[in-house]
């Protein structure tokens, strides 16, 4: 990681550490293993006064996304199994409708 991260609130560049911790997150399984990233991030200050952020959580590029769980690449999976699951029984149940009204 850099020394610094950009304030999501003002896009100042910092590198003022206010404090950090641990984030775990779920990652797509290898050989039907499950996989989780664990990872410290920092808390930064943001240098600009007139920001309305006084801190803010670095962000690793597609790795990591606000207040996620989850991988984008594990999101993705998950969003496109869930769409596929939902639309098929939901187009079965509007045909059974259809027949019967």
């Amino acid at each position: 990681m850099s020394g610094e991260a950009v304030c999501p609130g003002c896009g100042m560049a910092s590198g003022r550490v206010h404090s950090g911790y641990r984030r775990r997150l779920s990652d797509l399984a290898v050989a039907g293993r499950k996989v989780v990233i664990d990872l410290r991030v920092r808390r930064l200050r943001c240098r600009a006064t007139e920001c309305s952020r006084r801190t803010f959580v670095e962000q690793v590029d597609g790795l990591t996304e606000r207040f996620a769980r989850r991988t984008p690449s594990s999101r993705r999976t998950l969003e496109r199994i869930a769409l596929a699951l939902a639309g098929r029984p939901g187009a079965q149940a509007k045909s059974r409708a259809t027949l019967i009204g």
